[in-house]
């Protein structure tokens, strides 16, 4: 059994909290609106050998919520994980993201921040990213149920070039589905 700890780490002046758990290549895990990095470890972590996961909580969920966070810009909860990304001393991480996670991980892409790749799961917003300035794979992945992440986010992933999955049945947020 693979242990899993718990972590602070101070983002400019902020306490956020994330979970590690495994060894090998590094992996950050952005999670949706109302939830947390409990629900990436609890669902996912298991099938992710080879990887040290950092699932992180964001000022959005309810683990980290900072009344005293608020996003101004668009990017600003991309510049916030690459701070997080930063303070961990993580370097080349492929990074994860589901709903609101998806589109932080797609903003952080699209701003150059340092990474091996992206996986997303129903992201929202991707209409308002320029996802061409995306250097790395990206493979976005749907639920056939999805109502939360229109299909026109799923096509302007497909339009610039990115691999998309459709998880039959499933819906939003697909990896709590299947």
């Amino acid at each position: 059994m693979v242990c899993v700890s718990e972590n602070w780490v101070k983002v400019n002046n902020r306490a956020v909290r994330y979970v590690v758990k495994g060894d090998g290549k590094p992996m950050v895990m952005v999670h949706g609106y109302n939830f947390s990095a409990d629900d990436w470890i609890n669902c996912c972590s298991d099938g992710l050998r080879g990887f040290r996961i950092y699932a992180v909580d964001m000022p959005y969920g309810p683990k980290s919520r900072s009344e005293h966070f608020r996003p101004r810009e668009p990017d600003d909860y991309a510049n916030h994980l690459y701070g997080i990304i930063k303070a961990l001393n993580v370097t080349e991480p492929i990074v994860v993201g589901a709903s609101l996670g998806g589109e932080t991980v797609l903003r952080y892409l699209a701003l150059g921040y340092p990474a091996k790749a992206g996986v997303v799961v129903g992201p929202v917003g991707v209409d308002s990213i320029d996802l061409s300035r995306i250097r790395v794979p990206v493979l976005g992945i749907w639920g056939s149920n999805d109502r939360v992440s229109g299909r026109e986010n799923m096509d302007a992933m497909r339009r610039s070039g990115f691999r998309v999955e459709i998880i039959d049945g499933a819906g939003h947020p697909a990896y709590l589905d299947r």
